[in-house]
């Protein structure tokens, strides 16, 4: 009996929070990480008719594209199971590395709109938040 010894009463406290502690809970919410515009517009087809139905709220897909020629941290968008475009080049890295360690991307329409950059000459613009699925 002599090796018992008395047990501070703040190692004591944390002890019985321990024991009574209430169940931690996973994120309630996906993490927004970033809110950017799809890149490449211009180069889909039928751009026109995507955009025209394209709304504040709409859920975007992401998916790695690691045998792109022309960029290895490319992130191509899809609207509705239509390409769209990429996520830009300047912000992929991360977010591709994200993807590539089985992490969950997707995106949600913030707003489209139209700049005319020259007289005559429209440039579509689709801005998007990315969220890490939890």
């Amino acid at each position: 009996m002599a090796n018992i010894q008395k047990i501070d009463s703040e190692v004591s406290d944390f002890i019985g929070f321990l024991h009574n502690a209430p169940e931690v809970k996973p994120f309630l919410e996906d993490i927004y990480l970033i809110t950017v515009n799809v890149a490449g517009l211009v180069y889909i087809d039928d751009i026109d008719e995507i955009f025209s139905i394209i709304k504040e709220g709409d859920h975007l897909d992401l998916f790695r594209e690691k045998d792109n020629r022309y960029d290895e941290h490319a992130i191509l968008v899809k609207y509705d199971g239509k390409k769209i475009g990429y996520v830009p080049r300047a912000d992929n890295i991360i977010l591709a590395n994200l993807m590539d360690a089985g992490k969950m991307l997707y995106g949600v329409v913030v707003n489209t709109y139209i700049e005319y950059v020259y007289v005559g000459d429209e440039f579509k613009v689709v801005k998007f938040k990315i969220f890490l699925k939890e």
